[in-house]
């Protein structure tokens, strides 16, 4: 696929992300599901993804799925920074299960950061984790 240098500036500096939405001279154009469908092959025909867990429960899957939780968990959110920073180098060495941790890491600032990014673009709920606990359904 080529891309359009200009197009893409021009898009960048019409994007408004305090709305999630392209201010153009016509009105405001914002991504769809059908956008995201196209764009990324995922399927939406089917089961909705519902998460029930009690806050106390997310130290614990953030434990076994991260192999780490961060000081200030607060609800089953944790900051796209945070992952950043912790996850930044995995060794070369380093175990089946720390790559795994390691790559659900960067998964899920993926999915806060650009996927699905809350109002602050800062944080990310752990509910995506649960999502990506298995690779090979994943």
């Amino acid at each position: 696929m080529n891309s359009d240098a200009s197009l893409i500036t021009a898009l960048v500096e019409r994007w408004r992300p305090e709305t999630s939405t392209f201010h153009l001279p016509f009105g405001e154009v914002t991504i769809t599901l059908e956008d995201v469908v196209t764009l990324s092959g995922l399927a939406i025909d089917d089961d909705p993804v519902v998460v029930d867990i009690p806050d106390e429960e997310w130290p614990v899957i953030c434990l076994r799925l991260l192999g780490r939780v961060p000081d200030d968990l607060s609800g089953g959110v944790v900051r796209i920074v945070w992952l950043r920073d912790e996850f930044d180098h995995l060794s070369g060495n380093a175990s089946q299960e720390v790559t795994e941790q390691f790559a659900r890491a960067y998964a899920l600032s993926l999915m806060g950061g650009v996927l699905f990014p809350d109002r602050s673009g800062a944080m990310v709920h752990l509910q995506y984790l649960l999502l990506i606990e298995d690779w090979q359904r994943a």
